[in-house]
């Protein structure tokens, strides 16, 4: 394995000792054999450490980390810190990778050393099976809406570049934020044309409601103010599509407050 570049997973343990072993199987069944993980137990309030611990006494790859609980972000951060592989990969605690699925990203950054991200095609299992179409289609896409799920291919000179994932964001979406950080209008994006990793989604994890919506409002805010001389620069007219959307929600309140007969008549002098 020496002439292989090692590859370092990053997998962050919170409240997932009821699905780790699934994923630590998924990594021993890997074809390519040439990588490392940080389990990092993030203050997490179940037994995983005891699931874990016999996995990393039988194979020096899998080593075990406790920590504070600080989020998703800080766990990758924390298990970035503590391996060396010149790639990197991210798998959560509760997710799998198909048996090729390493193998196949080394071999697309071999075959394309310009290559700056690798993933694959996805599935969705567990309360949901209907999987939604991720593809990257450009860096001003990617701005409107996250297109690459957390599992992709990553340098580690990247992630030193950018400093890794933001540890301030608020509320999930970590990954996007960082894509957005690490891509850029000439960056390579490879998508392997075959599922090879599977997204468990479980029936806790099916946020719903006004209040997930307004989570989800507060991050977007705070990546778009993050990064908004980037994203002034990518979308130039930007403050005048604001400005219309404005004033056609001004126009459709004044509208809703005028009664029928008003309506009518404005409908025939089209002025609507």
């Amino acid at each position: 394995m020496d002439n292989k570049p090692l590859v370092s997973v990053l997998m962050p343990a919170y409240n997932q000792a009821e699905y780790i072993k699934d994923a630590l199987d998924s990594l021993l069944n890997q074809t390519y054999r040439n990588w490392e993980v940080a389990v990092v137990d993030d203050g997490s309030p179940d037994n995983v450490a005891e699931i874990v611990k016999p996995y990393a006494e039988k194979d020096s790859r899998i080593r075990f980390y406790h920590t504070k609980n600080g989020g998703v972000s800080c766990a990758r951060n924390f298990a970035a810190s503590v391996t060396s592989g010149e790639y990197i990969i991210p798998l959560d605690a509760d997710d799998i990778f198909k048996p090729d699925y390493i193998e196949k990203c080394i071999t697309a950054f071999q075959k394309n050393p310009e290559l700056d991200v690798v993933y694959c095609q996805w599935k969705m299992f567990g309360a949901v099976h209907k999987t939604p179409e991720l593809e990257y289609k450009g860096y001003r896409d990617l701005l409107i809406y996250n297109s690459i799920f957390c599992s992709a291919m990553y340098r580690r000179s990247d992630f030193n570049r950018i400093g890794g994932y933001d540890t301030e964001i608020p509320y999930g979406f970590e990954d996007w934020e960082f894509w957005i950080r690490l891509i850029c209008d000439n960056s390579k994006v490879y998508q392997i044309p075959k599922q090879l990793f599977l997204y468990r989604i479980k029936s806790s994890s099916r946020s719903t409601g006004s209040k997930e919506e307004d989570k989800q409002a507060t991050t977007h805010k705070y990546i778009f103010r993050k990064h908004m001389d980037l994203y002034m620069q990518q979308f130039p007219d930007y403050i005048s599509v604001l400005q219309q959307n404005a004033y056609f929600r001004h126009r459709n309140e004044k509208w809703k407050r005028r009664s029928l007969v008003s309506r009518l008549w404005y409908a025939i002098k089209g002025t609507i």
